[in-house]
This record gives structure tokens, C-alpha cells and sequence, in this order.
């Protein structure tokens, strides 16, 4: 039921109209001047019917005061005056309609009936326009969102495109490193072999380094050569929990060495995927490794394993001395190690094999922390 705002101080015209309004179905509260009208407009009305004389304050600053409000009210105004010199004036205070004294019924009717369609369009161009404003809202959220995906995908392109540039290059370096250092290791085996007995052991100690240095420029080139080549899968389903345990009993005797405590939660489910073994093995290596590496004087090794829906998850946590936010956004770039005799090859290349397993791999750190690395895999994964 639409609600109607009477005011008017003729207490016959005014119960005569209020009447009027009842029997077409409207629900009217009716007042006789300014003060009692506003002890009124807390009822939300739908249209006001409003005389313009009226004691004490006139109609006019009655409607002034209903069209301040937040929400649109249509006013008739009546008067029994029928000057035309207050029409602007009405006009200016923003009425919707006005009435001359004495009011028929129908054309009070009429009036209201039009008022009211004022008011519902009124009322549906506001839900229409915040509407428009809350789907517009989300059209740029949705916008944000994507432009933000689509500049990571760029990067990572962008990224992938650089370290597939620096691969090739090293690789090729490395490819006719290798064949020279075979070479030489050859040679030196021979030399020692010839000299033995020939020259005192401190001499003799001279080859024996330059074999040692020759062989560790050999790992070094292999392990350009093994980040550079491209990952053939073997896939095969794969309980992870072994995988890591494998690599702890490798890593046991640094592990001790660093004095760090293992605590490896396998959970309660079943982390088995379809993996290349061999592959994710190299990778935890690498990222354990780090790990241990991280604390050199002690520390705790975090391990948790658990599967939800169609992913595997492993987390990696060290309680080392962790990194700065400028050494973590390029913790994943080829051949940029703090350390002194790495390569910087173990973080780009356990990333690529997650990747080529259609995972995702994260790492949190902050200095004096330690260092928080997450693996995502999923259970099941088709050869390309």
C-alpha cells in the first residue's frame, strides 16, 4: 500500500480529501502545519499533498524540507489563492504538481496517480543507475584482475624467453668447453701416470690438483648442459613422501654436519602423483639442499606433504638466515648465486621441472627467518 503525507490546516477539506485517498487505496497520514508534518516524514512516504498557506512556516519550506531528504518524495502543492505569482516560486522549491482549491476528487486522484508513476520511475532509475555503478565497479575489478594476469603472463613469457636465451648460449659454451677439458683431463691422468715415482709426492700433489680442478670444471659444464636440455618426461605414479626421504638419507651427512633437525610430517594422506621420478628427485635435491646450506650452524628443516582435491602440496620451511625481498625476486634467474661456488642453476632448474609437471612453486623468506618454499603438483598429469 502507497503512503500519502496530507497537510493541511482546514480540518474538514482535510479529513474530506484524506478520505478521498483511503477509498482509492492509499494510506494516509494527515497534519495540520509545518512542525506536525515533520514529527511525520520518518514513515517514508511515496507522495506529499500539501497546502500552501499554512500556520506558523508556509508549505513552501515543507517542501523545501521533503526534497532535502535523501530520497525522492513528489509534492502536490494546493492553493486556494489561485495567484499566479507564486507558481515560480513553487517551481523553483521543486513541486511536482499543483492543485486549486476547491480540490475534486478525481482531479486529486489523477494527480497522485501521476505523482506516484513519478516516484517509481524515479525509484527505478536510481536501482538502475546503482546498478550500472556496482556492474561497472566490477567490470573494472574483473579488468584490473586481468590486465594483472595478463602482465604476469607477459613476464613470465618475457622471463622464460631470457632464461631459454641464456640456456642456449651457456649451453653452447659449455658444449665446446667440454670436449677441450676431456682433453686435458686425459693429459694429466698421463702426465701423472708417466711422473709417478719420478717426481716427490709434494710435486706430484701439483697434477693431482690440476686433475681435481679440471674435474670440477667438467660438473660445472654438465650442469649447464643438464639445466640447458630439454625435459622428456617419464611419468609414472610417484609417492612424493619417498622421494623425499631418499634425498634426506643423500643428505644425512650434511644434514649433520650443519647440526639442523629434520621434522618430516607425511600427514595422513596418500601423496602419490604421476611424476617423473628421476626428474623430481634433482629438484628436491636442489631445494633440500639450499635448505640445509641456509643453516650452517643449526636450525630446524620443516617437511609437510598433504593432498587436497587433485593437488599435492610440499612445504619446504629452513629457519636460516633468509633473504632480502631485492635477492627473492631473482631467485629464480640462471646464474645469479650469492654463493661462492655455485652456479645459481638449482632454483631455475627445480622450477622448470615443476613447471614441466604443470605445478607451481613459491618461496617466502625474510631476512633472519628463514626461508618458505611451496610445491603444488597435480595428482594427475597426461604426457604431452
Amino acid at each position: 500500500m502507497f503512503k500519502v503525507l496530507l497537510v493541511d490546516d482546514e480540518p474538514s477539506l482535510r479529513l474530506t480529501l484524506t478520505e478521498f485517498l483511503k477509498r482509492a487505496g492509499y494510506e494516509v497520514f494527515a497534519a495540520a502545519d509545518f512542525q506536525s508534518a515533520l514529527l511525520l516524514r520518518d514513515n517514508s512516504f511515496d507522495v506529499a499533498v500539501i497546502d500552501i498557506n499554512l500556520p506558523g512556516r508556509s508549505g513552501i519550506e515543507l517542501l523545501q524540507a521533503i526534497n532535502s531528504r535523501e530520497t525522492y518524495v513528489p509534492v502536490i502543492m494546493i492553493t486556494g489563492e489561485p495567484n499566479l505569482s507564486v507558481i515560480p516560486e513553487i517551481v523553483r522549491a521543486g513541486a511536482y504538481d499543483f492543485l486549486a482549491k476547491p480540490v475534486v476528487k478525481e482531479v486529486l486522484l489523477k494527480a497522485v496517480g501521476r505523482a506516484l508513476e513519478k516516484k517509481l520511475l524515479s525509484a527505478e532509475k536510481e536501482r538502475l543507475e546503482l546498478e550500472i555503478k556496482q556492474r561497472a565497479a566490477d567490470l573494472e575489478v574483473r579488468v584490473a584482475e586481468r590486465t594483472a594476469e595478463l602482465v604476469e603472463a607477459h613476464d613470465r613469457l618475457a622471463h622464460n624467453g631470457r632464461v631459454a636465451a641464456l640456456g642456449r648460449v651457456a649451453a653452447q659454451v659449455a658444449h665446446e668447453v667440454r670436449n677441450p677439458l676431456f682433453s686435458l683431463l686425459l693429459y694429466s691422468t698421463h702426465l701423472k701416470e708417466e711422473l709417478a715415482g719420478k717426481l716427490p709426492a709434494n710435486q706430484l700433489e701439483i697434477v693431482d690438483n690440476i686433475i681435481d680442478t679440471i674435474n670440477q670444471l667438467s660438473s660445472t659444464t654438465e650442469q649447464i648442459l643438464d639445466f640447458a636440455r630439454p625435459v622428456r618426461l617419464a611419468l609414472k605414479p610417484v609417492d612424493l613422501n619417498y622421494v623425499v626421504n631418499s634425498v634426506l638419507k643423500l643428505l644425512h651427512a650434511q644434514i649433520s654436519a650443519n647440526g639442523v633437525t629434520v621434522q618430516f610430517d607425511h600427514g595422513d594422506s596418500n601423496p602419490t602423483a604421476m611424476l617423473d621420478e628421476a626428474c623430481i628427485r634433482a629438484a628436491l635435491l636442489n631445494l633440500l639442499l639450499n635448505a640445509v646450506e641456509a643453516m650452517p650452524t643449526g636450525g630446524i628443516l620443516s617437511i609437510s606433504s598433504t593432498t587436497a582435491a587433485d593437488m599435492l602440496t610440499l612445504v619446504i620451511k629452513d629457519t636460516g638466515s633468509g633473504m632480502s625481498e631485492e635477492r627473492l625476486k631473482k631467485i629464480f634467474e640462471p646464474f645469479n648465486s650469492d654463493k661462492a661456488s655455485g652456479l645459481g642453476l638449482g632454483m631455475p632448474y627445480a622450477k622448470k621441472i615443476i613447471e614441466e609437471h604443470a605445478g607451481n612453486i613459491t618461496v617466502e623468506s625474510r631476512v633472519g627467518e628463514g626461508t618458505r618454499v611451496s610445491i603444488s603438483l597435480p595428482v594427475e598429469k597426461e604426457l604431452k
